[in-house]
């Protein structure tokens, strides 16, 4: 009797157990010295990479800041579901949804299980993996969120510290081991997410966490059988759209940002479909939008989700080349339930040079007269102009325009040494010019 007893048992407790894939690791926490494995870049779909839902999660084991460790198949034994969102504290889109990682612990209270697991650093002041160029953004350079991808696992746990200074997350934050394991397998991402039941499916994976179409709660409340109250998805609101600046001037190889502001002003959801209309850049130029994430060089259209009364800030970033140039893209932006209720928005960049002193007058290609000048200006060149230029000593953009003519008016500027720069279609031409009264 006591046999039957004793298989009965074993067989309610292997039917209980998850149903995970392999094992991943960790096997044992690592020192803090060691090195961080190469990385490569992803430059992805965040959608399409990692697990999908109706999958099943692998196991795995990660260690917190203070050596504590999360192992997946305990968790699901405990019978409640697991929510894992991926994170970093150069992520601005991660400090952003800590208010809705509290709103569901406050929600769902002990029906569920989340974790935060730490990974790489997405907007780093080196190159970003998920950019392939160095993009740390305006949210983190105006907060002083300013750091390099860490070499070892020390330094990773010491960025779960250091985002104490920053934020408070209402739940363990564990991280990934020095080889990035989690991240390869259940990524690469840096900010999605994955709803595991029980049995260790996946019943939902966000490859951008809580982010239009994906509705955390829906999914949540789908699992537990519950009505929260939070999964809405209607989207009959309006919105307007307030510039910032339309127009951008900074050096050459960098990133430069125009911005716009997107505002909620009705007490519904709106949905806004924001397209490249029309591109004019430089061969070697590349644009992206940044919203309620940063989005890929490759991505022309995108869709936002405004809650009522929010308010989204929107860039565009220029990509920039070396050599100075300048660009333009017209953005539109469109409330995709109201036809009527749209925005069409031309941005525009500029590159210049910071140094006069490097700058020679290239004689064999063009000239320039009188220099010094103080009315007119005349420029002669062997090939047609396209675009003009004229700096100040400190770099600063005093004059732009199509080159429709040879001649262009300097009589408002002081006396004083400038640059002017001209564009054919194969090259860019720089001289010094002196303005005298």
């Amino acid at each position: 009797m006591k046999y039957i007893l004793a298989n009965c048992l074993c067989i309610i407790f292997l039917s209980a157990q998850a149903q995970l894939q392999s094992f991943i690791g960790l096997n044992s926490l690592p020192p803090d010295s060691t090195s961080i494995c190469t990385i490569p870049w992803y430059l992805g779909s965040f959608y399409t990479s990692g697990l999908t839902a109706g999958s099943y999660a692998h196991d795995f084991k990660l260690y917190d800041s203070n050596g504590d460790s999360l192992v997946l198949s305990q968790k699901l034994a405990n019978g409640k579901p697991v929510l894992l969102i991926a994170g970093s504290l150069t992520c601005p889109v991660f400090r952003d949804k800590i208010a809705t990682i509290n709103q569901i612990v406050n929600t769902y209270g002990s029906q569920l299980q989340v974790f935060v697991i730490y990974t790489l650093e997405a907007h780093p002041t080196d190159t970003s993996v998920y950019f392939g160029y160095v993009n740390v953004g305006t949210q983190n350079t105006n907060a002083g969120i300013l750091f390099s991808q860490p070499h070892t696992y020390g330094e990773r746990k010491h960025m779960v510290d250091t985002m104490s200074f920053w934020t408070t997350v209402p739940v363990p934050v564990f991280i990934d081991g020095p080889c990035n394991a989690w991240w390869s397998t259940f990524g690469p991402a840096p900010n999605n997410a994955y709803l595991i039941d029980t049995s260790g499916k996946i019943v939902a994976k966000h490859g951008w966490f809580h982010k239009n179409p994906d509705n955390i709660f829906c999914s949540i409340d789908s699992l537990l059988g519950t009505t929260s109250g939070l999964c809405n998805n209607q989207a009959n609101g309006n919105f307007q759209l307030q510039l910032v600046n339309q127009m951008v001037v900074g050096a050459p190889g960098t990133i430069l940002y125009d911005y716009a502001k997107l505002i909620n002003t009705s007490n519904a959801s709106v949905d806004i479909g924001i397209k490249k209309l029309q591109k004019n850049l430089p061969t070697n130029w590349l644009t992206a939008f940044c919203a309620d994430v940063c989005y890929s060089p490759n991505d022309d259209s995108i869709n936002v989700l405004l809650a009522p009364g929010d308010t989204l800030l929107f860039s565009l970033d220029f990509i920039t080349d070396v050599v100075p140039d300048s660009g333009s893209v017209k953005v539109g932006f469109r409330n995709t339930m109201d036809v009527n209720n749209n925005y069409q928005v031309t941005f525009r960049a500029i590159t210049a040079p910071l140094y006069l002193e490097a700058i020679q007058m290239d004689e064999s290609e063009w000239t320039i007269f009188p220099n010094p000048a103080n009315q007119i200006l005349t420029i002669s060149c062997n090939d047609k102009l396209e675009k003009i230029w004229v700096y100040d000593i400190l770099g600063r953009l005093q004059q732009y325009e199509a080159a429709n003519n040879n001649s262009i008016s300097v009589a408002s500027y002081p006396s004083g040494e400038y640059l002017i720069c001209a564009k054919t279609k194969t090259q860019m031409l720089r001289a010094r010019l002196t303005i005298r009264r």
